[in-house]
């Protein structure tokens, strides 16, 4: 069994295709066979190099496998399409001599005066140039005419193949638009001609992709046909849409693999969760490592409905995986987000660090949500945001502030955090959330965070005091 993942270098690898790129791995891992990565980069206008970095780099972070690519080889290469275009020629040769394709001289003009004509006359569109004999072809190239090459559609046939996730499907020919470019004018073979070539000659028996490419799959099919190659095992997965019901898109929120890294998921939760798009578990697992995944992965437990890309949920997942990961390495991944975040830590000794990472983690979701309750236990006056502020000016926000502030000039280091909360509950009259959400916020300058019983050792005595009297000072009349 081999499998391939064949992304195009146009731009940062998005989350549909991270998602083929995963199922790909599972069945990989599953079946003990073969990944193979080929670069599509036949798009001349768009591909890059840059962006072919960007995807091997993405994929390596999600921890997909493969076992030939172009940067490790094979025996079946090379593995970009652009440099492969001698073996395209050979087919597009014989192709030609067997009949099965043309050389197109007509231009676009002419091409959409017949299709009008066909229109106008209620019969079939037929390319003017479908029946030139192969010397007149030669005589026009002997010319210097310039042409495409036209893969000559079968009239009359069925194109029938079983998906292993749709079961069996059939076109008609005269469905697919009539004979279609296989070679442009400019010498550059397109996608729906080579991709057949390609799995045969690298030996592909399964062919799992997205169904947006159903639509191509006849033409390959056909393709196949006229060559005599063999045809590989098809799996179309439905596509991925938003709440909305509609296509993924960047309206509905991160779209690429590289601003998922960025905003600090984890490869793993990425990958959990992509790899249980469309099918659930009969146990109702979600969480769980890649081994079990890989064990209760199976190709035919995909729906065949599109399946809703819920961000809300990817995020609880993550969230899930930094609560349980190991603390040391949760915090070397937190670091760098302090960091770009403009915290300094070199004051700060990594045993405080991690002490802290250990309370606020459950409270992040991604990796870059560490900077929003960092400041709670680094900075000296943790500065409240507008809602916080707004909250500590109400009057009974004024009434725990005086207390705290009373009480604090009586407690040492030593019992603060024994006597503070308590003493101030004792002197007051407010109870529930007008008692507890001034706390939090005359303490931590949020509305939100880490249980204080556990924040206030960590925030430590001074700080504490600090933060009572800057309040003091701004929010009592």
């Amino acid at each position: 069994m081999r499998v391939r993942f064949a992304p195009s270098p146009t731009g940062f690898l998005h989350i549909g295709n991270a998602r083929t790129a995963v199922i790909n791995h599972l069945v990989a891992q599953k079946e003990n066979a073969d990944l193979i990565i080929r670069i599509e980069d036949t798009d001349k206008e768009r591909s890059t190099k840059e962006s072919e970095i960007s995807i091997m780099e993405d994929l390596k972070w999600m921890g997909i496998k493969w076992t030939e690519s172009p940067e490790m080889g094979g025996d079946y290469g090379p593995y970009r399409q652009t440099e492969r275009f001698d073996i395209y020629k050979e087919y597009t040769d014989k192709l030609i001599a067997n009949g099965g394709a043309f050389r197109c001289f007509c231009t676009r003009e002419d091409v959409e005066a017949d299709k009008e004509d066909a229109v106008k006359n209620n019969k079939p569109f037929m390319d003017r140039c479908r029946n030139l004999s192969t010397e007149e072809q030669e005589k026009l190239v002997s010319q210097g005419k310039e042409f495409t090459v036209k893969f000559k559609v079968p009239e009359g046939e069925t194109i029938s193949f079983n998906d292993l996730i749709k079961g069996d499907i059939s076109f008609k020919s005269e469905h697919i638009g009539g004979d279609f470019i296989i070679v442009r004018s400019d010498g550059f073979p397109v996608y729906n001609y080579i991709v057949i070539i390609d799995d045969t000659l690298m030996k592909i028996t399964h062919v799992i992709r997205g169904e947006d490419h159903l639509s191509n799959t006849p033409k390959q099919i056909l393709i196949a046909r006229a060559l005599g190659l063999p045809e590989p095992q098809y799996a179309h997965m439905p596509l991925l849409i938003g709440d909305d019901k509609k296509k993924l898109s960047k309206r509905h929120g991160i779209t690429s693999v590289d601003l998922y890294k960025k905003e600090g998921y984890l490869p793993e939760a990425l990958v959990n969760y992509l790899g249980l798009l469309g099918w659930a578990t009969e146990s109702g697992e979600e969480i769980m490592t890649q081994e079990r995944l890989i064990e209760l992965f199976s190709i035919s437990n995909i729906g065949k409905s599109a399946a809703v890309f819920d961000f809300r949920k990817l995020r609880w997942m993550n969230g899930q995986y930094i609560k349980n990961y190991d603390l040391k390495e949760i915090t070397d991944m937190f670091i760098p987000y302090l960091e770009d975040g403009g915290f300094d830590l070199s004051g700060t000794d990594r045993e405080r660090i991690e002490s802290i990472i250990s309370l606020v983690r459950g409270n992040c979701e991604v990796l870059s949500d560490i900077v929003n309750y960092m400041g709670i236990f680094l900075y000296e006056i943790n500065e409240p945001d507008e809602k916080t502020e707004s909250l500590l000016k109400e009057d009974y926000s004024g009434d725990i502030i005086k207390i705290a502030s009373e009480l604090i000039g009586c407690l040492s280091e030593s019992d603060f955090i024994e006597k503070l909360i308590p003493g101030i509950k004792e002197k007051t009259e407010h109870k529930g959330k007008k008692l507890f959400h001034p706390l939090r916020a005359l303490f931590t300058g949020a509305l939100s965070g880490p249980e204080l019983d556990l924040a206030l050792p960590l925030i430590g005595y001074d700080k504490t005091k600090k933060r009572i009297e800057y309040c003091r000072e701004k929010y009592l009349k």
